[in-house]
């Protein structure tokens, strides 16, 4: 029976197809390609960078720093997301490559019952990931949409920039256009984070699965089926090296500039908070609560996976070492030392060449929103 390695690939892939930020399945200049780069551009002119720009004239034109900051949140989650339109845009054919190869690699096949059950298990834990991910970001954006009615004035719930006449008698217009690019603009975050997180994971879990053919080296009878085993792991493990640097080339830029903003963004959130009451709009403060924890997870997902790969890319000298190399011929053995050397530097993945993606970088961004957020109210106090 076959079994599906990608199937979660596959969920995010047709969601980013209809956000435009996938390639079709056709040949190059099919009249379907062609009107699909239409329907892309379409998308992202009217919704994504238009709402972007007009965020940036508010924030040109703004006249206090309240202001200025309420608009700052949302604007800067608008410029990561413009930097991981045009970034999947163009790594979107090597992205698709690579799932082919997966899907159809016989490098890639799972041999054994145990490596069914450890990639399902891995499978239905991300599928969760997933769900909690979408339910706090997506329903950050509904819960400000929904905040409007309970508001004593006109505003917004995501400001941009207007002519002051428009905000007078275009209200409704310009809030409709909000409700339909706001919850859009979410989607595309959310789905462009996950499907990067998902080729970190992948990867993590072909170095898990050769983990455990290395430990069964043992279970050979016959010293050239080792052989054998061997050399056809260390092709495996060449091939994911191969892959986690083309990968490092497509999370690079998107994960530099989510870290690079996000200690701005929960900075200006919270910041927000001190001015918000539960008891005056209990919509937004819950709206601005799970933007915290949306932004939280947008930089602690790509961090988690990607310090995985690593750790999962150090155990596998720990797992060469328990194969019971010791009794194995002489021309094995001289394999294994070599091999272990080469283990001896793991995988490592950088975002931007300016620091390693993982976990310390992730307590370093909480560490600095604080430290901003500190800096502003002690702004603000002196302002007053």
């Amino acid at each position: 029976m076959s079994f599906d390695t990608i199937a979660n690939s596959r969920l995010l892939s047709r969601a980013l197809t209809l956000l435009g930020l996938w390639p079709v399945a056709m040949g190059t200049g099919s009249c379907l390609q062609r009107y699909y780069r239409y329907y892309q551009l379409f998308l992202h002119i009217t919704l994504t960078f238009t709402l972007t720009l007009l965020m940036w004239l508010d924030v040109i034109f703004s006249e206090n720093l309240d202001h200025a900051t309420q608009v700052l949140k949302f604007l800067l989650t608008e410029m990561g997301l413009v930097v991981k339109i045009f970034n999947i845009w163009y790594y979107a054919r090597m992205a698709s490559e690579f799932l082919i190869e997966w899907e159809t690699s016989e490098l890639f096949v799972l041999q054994t019952c145990a490596e069914r059950a450890m990639w399902q298990r891995a499978q239905r834990t991300f599928h969760k990931v997933v769900i909690v991910y979408v339910f706090c970001s997506f329903n950050t954006a509904i819960c400000a949409l929904i905040a409007v009615p309970f508001m004593n004035t006109r505003e917004l719930p995501f400001p941009f920039w207007l002519p002051r006449k428009w905000r007078e008698d275009y209200y409704w217009a310009m809030y409709s256009y909000e409700f339909i690019a706001m919850p859009f603009t979410c989607l595309c975050n959310i789905k462009t984070d996950l499907f990067q997180c998902y080729f970190l994971l992948h990867l993590t879990l072909c170095l898990r699965v050769i983990g455990m053919r290395l430990e069964r080296l043992s279970n050979a009878v016959a010293s050239e089926s080792v052989t054998e085993e061997f050399v056809k792991i260390i092709k495996i493990h060449q091939r994911v090296d191969e892959m986690a640097k083309c990968c490092e080339r497509i999370v690079s830029l998107p994960v530099l500039m989510q870290i690079m903003l996000s200690s701005f963004i929960i900075c200006f959130i919270i910041y927000r908070l001190q001015n918000v009451r539960f008891s005056d709009n209990p919509a937004e403060f819950f709206s601005m609560l799970q933007y915290v924890v949306a932004m939280s997870l947008q930089i602690f997902l790509p961090c988690y996976y990607a310090n995985e790969l690593t750790v999962e890319s150090q155990n596998l000298s720990h797992h060469l070492y328990n194969c019971d190399w010791t009794g194995m011929p002489v021309y094995n053995r001289r394999m294994i030392f070599v091999y272990m050397e080469y283990l001896k530097q793991p995988l490592v993945l950088h975002a931007g060449n300016f620091f390693e993606i993982g976990l310390p970088i992730f307590s370093k961004t909480m560490n600095n929103a604080y430290s901003l957020l500190a800096l502003l109210l002690n702004v603000s106090d002196e302002n007053q």
